[in-house]
């Protein structure tokens, strides 16, 4: 069963177990058999700031939140052997630092340089906002900063910022405003459901993508799980 329309999945870190654990990870084979799946099914490849053109055909938008070095390191090799794009949003004040903003263990993020070369390379660096903070407890003008922020860190580093993703998938009424006040089209949120055509371009919902799913759950996700939830 194919989806005529967006898919947006939400990644973070690339790595085994043992290396990365298992949350917020996925691990390469399994990473590389999502992708094999989507290049089977003709699913088109596109970067996070394309979804816009996208609604009205089969296309799937694989994102990377935070910048993990592990996805550079672990991921990158991947899409490249595949030949299509991957999208992976930083955190500007946290680059070639740790992810110490959640509590959880800290990892190590990816330096602009190396940012850098997977731009190079065709893949998108896209804008996480500056320190990882939750935009549903931000008032606008503090959202538009932490946005600003990060976009010119990012084009002082050479770096495009074409899209923007929340942090944790939070936001506000308001947030989609403060996004396109900080002159972005596209906002990668999150969301248990693909994207409809009836939803803005600012807040597109991704389904986050856990280290145990396999081929088969994920599946389930996109087909059989929005299908359950129509019935009582």
């Amino acid at each position: 069963m194919d989806v005529v329309g967006l898919v947006a999945l939400c990644y973070h870190k690339v790595g085994t177990e043992a290396a990365e654990g298992r949350r917020l990870n996925i691990h390469p084979d399994r990473l590389d058999c999502h992708i094999r799946h989507f290049k089977r099914r003709g699913y088109r490849f596109i970067r996070g700031s394309e979804a816009v053109h996208w609604f009205d055909e089969k296309a799937v938008c694989f994102t990377f939140d935070d910048g993990f070095a592990s996805t550079l390191e672990n991921g990158a090799p991947i899409f490249e052997r595949n030949e299509v794009p991957m999208t992976v949003y930083i955190v500007s004040e946290k680059v070639g630092r740790t992810s110490d903003w959640a509590g959880e263990t800290p990892r190590p993020l990816a330096g602009w340089s190396s940012l850098a070369e997977l731009q190079d390379m065709g893949h998108e660096i896209g804008n996480h906002s500056a320190s990882h903070p939750r935009f549903a407890e931000l008032q606008v003008p503090e959202q538009v900063e932490q946005i600003v922020r990060c976009r010119d860190a990012m084009i002082e580093q050479g770096l495009r910022s074409e899209s923007f993703c929340y942090p944790y998938g939070s936001l506000a009424p308001e947030s989609p405003g403060a996004v396109a006040k900080s002159g972005y089209k596209v906002g990668m949120a999150l969301g248990k459901r693909l994207p409809k055509p009836t939803d803005s371009f600012l807040a597109i919902p991704r389904i986050v993508v856990a280290y145990g799913d396999g081929l088969p759950l994920l599946l389930y996700k996109l087909h059989v799980k929005p299908l359950l939830k129509r019935y009582p």
